[in-house]
């Protein structure tokens, strides 16, 4: 392909030859060679210069975008080093709980890259429209864009240890009907879960409703009631004590989360870097 981008821009096999530092005849090989395998005319070699067939201007596009690309790549990596500018978009729940206090790990590899992180709330129609990376729940269809499964949650109860010694009565889940619900987005959630808990009986109760799941966690740390969260959004309240999980039940989140990038010709080669990390380490965080 390196050889062909190079006949097609010097429209001369010799200059061509010259330019790579081969000889004509390896250079008139390796086009044999391409075309025998795509079973294609790729230069008209009746003219001088030769000129491009139509079959070979097709290809001659998606050649140049591809080398394009890795000299990009070449260009953004100093001494083994990825550096540059890398703007990355998260849902606010799991950037602020867990996309954020891993982000040191991430930027210790790679101490030349400059990283700016926004939120986009996942009922957003465009998630990251104008990010290098977005971490993304909700609809895998992101039209123009390269989608990759990060992994499906699955929601638990957890509050306070403050709230539980405060609401001694809590010995089985129809007995959260007596408590503040923390609700994020809507009571979906919390209906689908109390459904797989077996409690039919909703009765009355109180309900406090947030516009992201780092505010209704944040409630649940403060003693307000009880929230649902998943594995990577509370892992560290856990581990540290600042909430406890009240019962095994979980419910598989109706949407996974997702990370969605620019189509492969315009990914950002940081991008892709954070890209495998983020898939390492949700994996290695067992989520």
């Amino acid at each position: 392909m390196r050889v062909f981008e190079a006949v097609a821009r010097q429209n001369n096999m010799a200059r061509a030859a010259d330019e790579l530092g081969v000889t004509h005849s390896a250079v008139s090989q390796q086009i044999k060679k391409l075309e025998d395998l795509l079973d294609a005319r790729l230069f008209d070699r009746q003219h001088k210069p030769v000129r491009l067939t139509a079959e070979g201007q097709r290809l001659l596009v998606s050649v140049t975008r591809a080398i394009d690309l890795l000299a990009r790549a070449a260009g953004e990596i100093s001494n083994g080093e990825i550096e540059g500018d890398l703007t990355v978009s998260c849902v606010p729940g799991l950037g602020a709980n867990w996309f954020v206090p891993a982000l040191g790990e991430f930027l210790d590899t790679y101490a030349k890259l400059h990283v700016h992180v926004v939120t986009d709330f996942w009922h957003h129609p465009v998630q990251g429209e104008d990010a290098d990376l977005a971490i993304a729940y909700g609809s895998a269809e992101h039209p123009d864009k390269r989608v990759v499964l990060l992994g499906h949650p699955e929601f638990f109860p957890v509050c306070s240890p403050k709230f539980v010694g405060n609401q001694r009565s809590i010995r089985d889940a129809s007995h959260l009907l007596k408590c503040n619900l923390l609700h994020d987005y809507n009571k979906e959630t919390w209906s689908r879960w109390f459904a797989a808990a077996g409690v039919v009986d909703m009765g009355p109760r109180r309900d406090i409703v947030f516009d992201s799941a780092h505010l209704s966690l944040q409630a649940a740390r403060a003693g307000h009631g009880v929230a649902l969260g998943d594995a990577a959004t509370v892992q560290h309240d856990l581990k540290e004590g600042r909430l406890i999980r009240i019962f095994d039940q979980s419910i598989p989140a109706i949407h996974p989360y997702y990370i969605v990038t620019p189509p492969s010709d315009r990914l950002k080669p940081a991008a892709l870097a954070l890209e495998a990390w983020l898939l390492d380490r949700y994996r290695a965080d067992g989520i």
